[in-house]
């Protein structure tokens, strides 16, 4: 069975995070947010993975994942180059789906499903996951009727449905032809729900599944906290790889190898990246620091610090800090959203 994983977009809420790098790779809990996606399909016995790749420095996702061996999984990469849709990214396969049924899924969306087998097991022509949402405009909605998917409609004015795609899906071969077809939307892209439109207005068979509780597309830095809270409550478990001295920790910690905490006290769940060093300082839960990372005399309670950032004496939460960032002097609480190389005094 083949896994598609749609890497593209520009990430233009998350700037200037993604000034310098896809949205994807942004760790979350510990992994890029399309680890995360990849490993929930090797995990459901995927095995196969085409990661369709956008404009947005897409070198970082191939150096990143190389071939798969090292995740378990066998990579082919395909060049979107500039978004057109996400139809448009998914024809892009057209020529390497070998299988009768192939699944979809966002690369920036955090799903907690793990029935995928189950759901590539549909009658007809294509399946969605669906999850009721209380602001339906933002999303593309299903409207059901009589137990079957009668009609999609993208970010609608109108309250039609409640129910809304959460950027999984699964097709046959036949969704290649009716993209063939399709005209841009007045955002000038071949939208996913008119292709999938087009399968019913054919009197094709969608099939749909709704999930229950958390999902999160983690396209604002909002998201992005409240995605590494949920996979830290529902995945952290204490495991103390790292050294540490004179120190307090409190419950589910992840330490990793290399790190060093000393004289720091860090309540989880949390995450703590190799080689990072934390010195008198506070870590509070929901808060995960990456890789190199070295944090002195500081408190960060519910933030996301990636790779090799310096914060030095500052007090900080809700914040989402970004690679190569030194963050220095400070005695109150603040709350930043830093890009990768800055520096900032407070």
């Amino acid at each position: 069975m083949q896994g598609v994983i749609l890497h593209g977009g520009q990430g233009t809420r998350l700037r200037p995070l993604t000034h310098t790098g896809p949205k994807q790779l942004i760790k979350i809990a510990g992994k890029p947010v399309s680890q995360w996606v990849l490993e929930q399909l090797r995990d459901s016995g995927i095995h196969d993975i085409i990661i369709i790749l956008g404009d947005n420095n897409p070198n970082k996702v191939v150096e990143y994942y190389g071939d798969g061996s090292s995740f378990g999984v066998n990579i082919t990469y395909v060049y979107q180059g500039k978004a057109r849709g996400l139809a448009d990214a998914v024809y892009k396969v057209k020529d390497l789906i070998t299988d009768d049924k192939f699944l979809v899924y966002l690369g920036d969306n955090i799903v907690p499903y793990d029935r995928f087998p189950s759901f590539l097991s549909f009658k007809g022509s294509a399946s969605i996951l669906l999850a009721k949402v209380d602001n339906p405009n933002r999303f593309g909605v299903a409207v059901i009727k009589d137990g079957k998917v009668v009609k999609l409609v993208e970010k609608p004015k109108e309250k039609i449905s409640d129910l809304a795609l959460v950027g999984v899906y699964a097709f046959t071969k036949e969704i290649f032809d009716v993209i063939e077809n399709l005209k841009p939307s007045w955002r000038g892209e071949l939208e996913i729900t008119d292709a999938i439109q087009g399968l019913i207005d054919r009197g094709r068979e969608v099939d749909y599944r709704i999930i229950d509780g958390w999902w999160k597309d983690t396209g604002t830095p909002k998201d992005i906290l409240e995605a590494n809270s949920f996979l830290l409550d529902r995945y952290a478990e204490r495991k103390i790889e790292g050294e540490v001295r004179e120190s307090s920790i409190d419950g589910r910690v992840v330490i990793e190898e290399g790190a060093l905490v000393e004289n720091s006290t860090i309540r989880g769940p949390a995450f703590i990246g190799k080689g990072s060093k934390i010195v008198n300082s506070y870590i509070g839960p929901f808060t995960s620091i990456g890789d190199n990372c070295e944090v002195k005399n500081s408190e960060i309670e519910y933030s996301v610090i990636l790779d090799n950032v310096k914060v030095d004496g500052v007090s900080m939460m809700d914040s989402l800090i970004g690679n190569n960032s030194n963050v220095v002097k400070g005695k109150r609480w603040v709350k930043l959203i830093i890009g990768e190389n800055s520096r900032v005094e407070i």
